[in-house]
């Protein structure tokens, strides 16, 4: 099992070093840019992880999308996610954001009515699916509950998978021991299996 780690929307893959001091695993962390947009990224990805057996996906926020279109793809290699604060319903900030910021790729893709979030509610989840709700933080710019980035109703959104709830934000999640220790449950369960 090799596990894939994909993370969010204007970050890169140092987000998960601390995650990765503490999980010791062979791995495979993808690097991609939100502006090149959410169908060349995945392309992308698909490449990547191709010639990979079985596919275990540690994903951050937007990076959790990501991971569930590969785990429809690959759906035979997939084995499990935990992915963290990721927004399954989509940003309904994003479908505002949009219109000020109209060349922004990121804005369109991440909108509940975009291609990309449309497409997984039709997606199963696969078993061993796990998304920790981040449920610390805020941003006055929502008008509902959220992390700081993301609401808790998005992180929600898509039945059949497991929650678990910290309190964290949006940002501290990636270098939270709380994290390591929920991901880490996640793959003992996964192993008793």
């Amino acid at each position: 099992m090799v596990i894939v780690y994909i993370h969010g929307a204007s970050a890169t893959s140092e987000s998960f070093t601390h995650i990765r001091e503490h999980i010791k695993h062979q791995d495979l962390v993808i690097d991609y840019s939100s502006s090149d947009g959410f169908s060349f990224n995945l392309s992308s990805m698909i490449k990547q992880i191709e010639n990979i057996d079985k596919i275990f996906f540690i994903a951050h926020s937007l990076g959790g999308i990501y991971a569930l279109h590969l785990a429809n793809y690959f759906s035979d290699k997939v084995v499990g996610a935990v992915t963290l604060s990721t927004p399954y319903g989509g940003s309904k900030a994003a479908d505002y954001a949009k219109y000020f910021l109209p060349f922004s790729r990121l804005m369109r893709d991440i909108g509940p009515n975009s291609e990309p979030m449309r497409l997984i509610r039709s997606m199963p989840v696969p078993p061993n699916w796990t998304n920790l709700v981040t449920v610390a933080g805020y941003s006055p710019w929502m008008h509902e509950p959220n992390d700081g980035v993301v609401t808790h109703s998005s992180m929600r959104a898509l039945p059949g998978m497991d929650l678990v709830e910290l309190e964290l934000n949006h940002y501290e999640i990636v270098i939270s021991n709380k994290t390591i220790d929920a991901i880490q449950q996640c793959l003992g369960k996964f192993n008793q299996q």
